[in-house]
């Protein structure tokens, strides 16, 4: 992509919308939207039934921080993904950092990795800053984080390693992958019931949307 058309890409604030009349399922199972929203860390679900909107916030390098500091508001909940952009603004910016988030991290094919995550890169050190200040779950796609190390890399030169990188996840942050609270998983895989193949990453705001009446929004 030429910078021409890098510098004319705006990123985008929407209202999620409705599903398609022609959707193959219609989403109106309450058993359903409460499953979904239990599927989610413990520490996140007060903090989504108090918001006035739900976040989600792509990592397109067109949204700028003076962007984000305009969209988001005192009664969000923040939703980011992998090794999300703008770190340094989620953590140490004065609204950014005291909104609840919730991080989701996609698994890598069928590997014991999850992009965003050690030993890939990722913001550990950031998370553990986030963690102090505000509600933060984390939601991994598929399998727990399984503390994989390089050697468990399927593709180690898509992700060169840096000086700064953590490889390993801090003894102080162990607490955050062991337990319910901090930490679920949601499955991406389509071998069982078509309520649990609803249940993606890309249904599951649909699904809280309809539990809580919330409003969701995109940033990017």
């Amino acid at each position: 992509m030429s910078n021409t058309e890098s510098n004319t890409k705006k990123p985008i604030l929407k209202q999620s919308i409705s599903l398609s009349e022609k959707s193959e399922y219609i989403f109106d199972d309450i058993s359903t939207a409460q499953s979904a929203f239990l599927t989610l860390p413990v520490v996140i679900q007060p903090a989504l039934e108090q918001a006035k909107r739900v976040v989600l916030i792509a990592n397109n390098p067109a949204v700028t921080t003076t962007q984000l500091e305009m969209l988001i508001q005192p009664d969000d909940v923040l939703v980011l993904f992998n090794h999300f952009i703008h770190d340094d603004f989620f953590a140490s910016h004065q609204l950014a950092s005291s909104l609840p988030k919730l991080l989701f991290f996609r698994q890598i094919g069928d590997s014991k990795l999850h992009f965003g995550l050690p030993p890939r890169s990722n913001h550990i050190s950031v998370m553990e800053q986030m963690r102090e200040v505000a509600p933060l779950g984390v939601l991994t796609s598929n399998q727990p984080y399984q503390f994989p190390t390089l050697a468990d890399d399927p593709s180690p030169n898509d992700d060169p390693i840096t000086a700064q990188r953590i490889l390993d996840i801090p003894s102080n942050m162990q607490k955050l992958w062991s337990s319910p609270i901090y930490h679920s998983v949601l499955s991406e895989h389509h071998k069982q019931s078509i309520t649990k193949s609803l249940l993606t990453i890309h249904t599951l705001p649909i699904f809280i949307r309809q539990h809580l009446h919330q409003v969701f929004y995109c940033i990017g």
